[in-house]
């Protein structure tokens, strides 16, 4: 039995977290939840609570977890030649049928292959006989195609009693396989191949029954689809530590840079009374005292007012807190956040994306900059904590006019508001499915010259709080979600050569990738500029709903 009060902080090990799942595995198709990152984040990550939930409602499925662990906690396992194990019953990953990862973060995709490594499990698809590695959570999945057994593309709520049912029909991995490409959203790479000539991606079956193209798989309707209510309580603090509580899945504006709206496309909404069931029923199964109504832009929800109406006193009888992501302004000078502000906590995020108007209309994201301004008078009246809000730059249509007025806008917020402001500068990468996808990612240098731009004309105000993205990472992130299959060698490398659970932000794992890419003779700048026909998702196929605004 491991000592677990060795490593920093132990919680992230033990399990046995309040609503916890446990059940034997004799006779059983065992699942393993795989995170590939600390358990504090993943932990946070709603899609993992989902399938937990669904998986084990299945009575003759166990479905597990098990999380990146801490550099002493690897460093452990490697020295004293053990394997990495589930939380709830501490079986190794080896002796699991199916691993499944969230690959929601291009920069996990090295853990992804340490927690493998972990398990004493081999790296590549076909060097593993038996154990199945399923990925979800991705839109490009060709970096991972070798590593990866089989892809589900899209959501998978609806789709689980499928795959289940096939697993318990099929024993062999090979059936299984086979079975599986059949089915719409399920990609597996090896019945493919994937080539590139006269500048244009082309992906090719070798198993006749194997779907091309490949279809992204949504719900149809969320209020009959699985929330989880019995709600995991950890016994350490993690990134999110709420019950978010999701209203309406995708959204209805077209942002021109926004992966999401496509990703989670089409915009659907649960019903009020299903809403305030599962607000009930979760706080009655965990006692959570912070929720968030979850959404891309909970404006957009259509009966918002009415809504809070019936959860208001629910929230306020048993104190507890309500935040509400990316409210439009209008919300806040109309009754709503008037209503909000009697709950504990109250708080606002507003994404701005651009503080001129003219560039604001050129990515449409329909923001009043004036109406504000005016709401600015009404927070001040509220009991409001803070207000976070969000800016992006790095577009080809910008003007050093439109980095100058960032800070023009933020020292005008500041005159007028006495609330703390927090401020995260984001870099523009052209992601898949965006409608901005064929877009090429500006050349460092550039971005260089911008961000000292808006630098310039930021003041230090201590009601100011501001972060600025990396541009290394953000470089490297545009590079790695829209890189093709030949990329799978440049993350093998950067795994041989990093040994440790990482800093992102840290320039020596940074190095590491560019260092790769030199080494495997990978021109990154192919990936950003953009300039090939199509692209190595383009074998995806959105649905017909989301094909409409394009």
């Amino acid at each position: 039995m491991i000592d677990y009060t060795q490593f920093q902080k132990p919680q992230r090990y033990i399990g046995n977290e309040y609503n916890v799942v446990k059940k034997s595995h004799t006779d059983k198709v065992t699942i393993c939840l795989c995170y590939p990152d600390l358990y504090e984040i993943g932990m946070s990550n709603l899609g993992l609570r989902i399938l937990y939930g669904v998986f084990n409602q299945f009575n003759d499925v166990v479905c597990e977890r098990v999380f990146m662990p801490g550099a002493d906690y690897a460093k452990y396992i490697y020295d004293n030649n053990k394997k990495l194990s589930s939380l709830e019953t501490k079986v190794s990953l080896d002796k699991f049928q199916i691993l499944g990862f969230n690959f929601n973060y291009v920069l996990n995709f090295v853990n992804f292959l340490h927690i493998l490594n972990l398990s004493k499990i081999p790296l590549k698809a076909k060097d593993r006989p038996t154990t199945i590695v399923l990925g979800g959570g991705i839109d490009n999945p060709q970096p991972l195609a070798k590593f990866v057994d089989v892809f589900f593309l899209g959501e998978f709520e609806d789709t689980a009693p499928i795959f289940i049912n096939i697993l318990k029909q099929y024993k062999d991995k090979e059936s299984r396989l086979k079975a599986l490409v059949q089915i719409e959203g399920f990609y597996v790479p090896k019945f493919y191949i994937e080539s590139f000539s006269n500048n244009t991606y082309k992906l090719e079956k070798t198993y006749e029954y194997a779907q091309l193209p490949v279809k992204r798989v949504y719900i149809k309707d969320l209020n009959s689809s699985f929330y989880p209510t019995k709600w995991l309580t950890p016994h350490t603090q993690i990134i999110h530590d709420r019950i978010p509580i999701e209203i309406a899945r995708g959204c209805p504006n077209q942002c021109a840079f926004c992966q999401a709206r496509v990703t989670y496309w089409p915009y659907r909404q649960r019903s009020i009374s299903t809403i305030e069931n599962i607000v009930k029923e979760s706080y009655r199964h965990s006692g959570y005292e912070n929720f968030s109504f979850l959404s891309l832009s909970a404006s957009d929800y259509t009966q918002i007012e009415e809504l809070i109406d019936q959860t208001l006193d629910f929230f306020q009888s048993h104190t507890i807190g309500l935040s509400l992501p990316s409210l439009r302004v209008d919300d806040i000078l109309g009754p709503l956040y008037k209503k909000l502000a009697n709950l504990k906590k109250p708080s606002l995020t507003v994404a701005i994306e651009a503080a001129n108007d003219s560039l604001r209309n050129t990515l449409n994201k329909k923001i009043d900059i004036n109406s504000l301004f005016e709401s600015i008078k009404v927070m001040k009246s509220l009991n409001l904590k803070h207000i976070k809000t969000y800016f992006m730059f790095g577009f080809p249509q910008e003007t050093e006019d439109d980095l100058i007025a960032i800070g023009n806008f933020l020292r005008k917020v500041n005159q007028e508001s006495c609330v703390a402001l927090n401020v995260s500068i984001n870099t523009f990468i052209p992601k898949p499915f965006s409608l901005w996808e064929n877009v090429g990612m500006q050349p460092e240098s550039v971005l260089l010259k911008k961000r000292s731009v808006i630098f310039k004309n930021l003041k230090n105000n201590r009601n100011l709080k501001v972060t600025m993205s990396y541009l290394k990472k953000s470089i490297l992130e545009g590079i790695i979600c829209r890189a093709d299959s030949k990329f799978s060698s440049v993350i093998h490398r950067v795994f041989t050569k990093e040994t440790s659970f990482s800093n992102y932000d840290d320039d020596s794992f940074l190095n590491l990738w560019y260092e790769s890419m030199e080494e495997e003779g990978i021109d990154y700048r192919f990936y950003l500029d953009a300039k090939t026909n199509n692209f190595p998702w383009s074998f995806i196929q959105r649905t017909k709903d989301d094909v409409s605004y394009l």
